[in-house]
């Protein structure tokens, strides 16, 4: 946008510097009028005209000829006075050029950004906090249409404590989203229950839940969300929606110290409940996995590469076509032995532990894509219990064609 503004300087240059190179004549007017004294003294001198009359003549020529020459002084102080005042048109239009890039242009939201990128590789100073904090504020206000802004705005806000700020500015987000954006909406009803929540010392509200729910009818898989949404749901003494929460996420958790805090949260749920005289079932925390031995038969070894990749994999037999479970590996690696689970599921509410019967199934992905190409190497065994205790053998034997 600078750029523009100085072009378009050019053209105001150039209109101001015409008066000032143009010249009428070959010869400036005090030129012009030194020869005119000249030709006109000569000619006097010439003349039949007494001495008398002569030295009269003479001397209103001398005074027409110093008149002229005053003028002319005058005229080059009104031409030095035009290029002072055309430097100081430049001047102008160069420093309000400035001005007007820094208040219309991007001059705040590109200093905004450096900082922000400077924010992730150290950490800031005070100053630059401060900086960062007022550039935000002034871009997500001048950039209202453009909710990147304001949706950074408030991430920062929370960021450093301001939480009724921050919960007021995704509020503001949230009434500008289109209800077809749905995933936007979803994530930005989590982050204002979770402004809400921390604003108020972690103390949980019907609406913070409410928010939460909202979310999670928009975006069922969110972790997140689920984590939130069951403190919330325990907090409140619902202890029931609590471990539902609790649970879509710990099946979608890897068997670890994360997933044994959350499980430990579910108990005392549990626990709750059953003091209330409810019975609740926690056999599904005993994770569901289906042991396998993956091998190539000769002939599939002979015809692959050390490198290619080895996709496993546990489908519902009767569902949608999304794996259950699925484990990456390599032809180096194989043979091996290993547990499909839970805790593989490529969604929370898609595991082994949602179906009764699965297909197992291993592949040698020669083009490395996850969808069978011919010239593949895979097997498949149908249908398996997804309880079963036993080892299923895969041998990888048959050619896609």
């Amino acid at each position: 946008m600078i750029w523009m503004l100085l072009i378009l300087l050019v053209p105001l240059a150039l209109l101001l510097l015409k008066p000032s190179w143009y010249k009428p004549t070959e010869h400036t007017q005090s030129e012009e009028n030194r020869l005119l004294y000249q030709e006109r003294t000569s000619e006097l001198a010439a003349s039949d005209l007494d001495e008398d009359e002569k030295a009269a003549l003479q001397l209103e020529l001398d005074r027409e000829f110093l008149a002229s020459a005053t003028q002319a002084q005058n005229g080059q102080s009104a031409s030095r006075g035009n290029w002072m005042m055309l430097g100081l048109m430049l001047l102008i239009c160069v420093l309000g050029s400035v001005l007007l890039y820094g208040f219309w242009g991007a001059d705040n939201e590109l200093r905004a950004t450096a900082l922000l990128n400077k924010g992730g590789q150290v950490e800031l100073t005070a100053h630059e906090r401060a900086e960062l904090m007022e550039r935000m504020d002034t871009a997500a206000a001048r950039n209202g249409d453009n909710l990147e802004w304001s949706y950074l705005n408030a991430r920062l806000l929370i960021a450093d404590g301001q939480y009724q700020q921050g919960a007021e500015a995704f509020k503001a987000i949230l009434a500008e989203l289109p209800e077809e954006a749905s995933a936007d909406r979803a994530a930005t009803l989590t982050l204002l229950a979770e402004a809400l929540f921390y604003g108020a010392n972690q103390q949980a509200t019907d609406t913070m839940y409410a928010y939460l729910q909202q979310s999670l009818e928009l975006n069922a898989d969110s972790r997140q969300t689920l984590g939130l949404a069951g403190i919330m749901a325990f907090e409140l003494g619902k202890h029931q929606q609590a471990i539902e929460h609790w649970k879509a996420l710990w099946q979608g958790l890897p068997a670890g110290q994360e997933s044994q805090v959350l499980a430990q949260g579910i108990r005392r749920a549990a626990a709750e409940l059953e003091r209330q005289g409810q019975t609740v079932d926690l056999s599904w925390l005993e994770r569901t996995g289906i042991q396998v031995v993956v091998d190539l038969s000769p002939q599939a070894r002979a015809a692959v590469q050390p490198s290619d990749i080895v996709f496993v994999l546990a489908k519902a037999v009767a569902g949608p076509p999304a794996p259950l479970a699925v484990q990456r590996l390599t032809v180096a690696e194989l043979p091996v032995t290993l547990t499909l689970d839970d805790s593989m599921a490529m969604m929370p509410s898609m595991t082994l532990s949602s179906v009764d019967e699965v297909t197992l199934g291993a592949r040698v992905s020669v083009s490395g894509q996850p969808v069978a190409q011919p010239g593949d190497w895979q097997i498949e065994v149908s249908p398996v219990p997804s309880d079963t205790r036993e080892t299923i053998r895969l041998t990888i034997q048959n050619r896609v064609q």
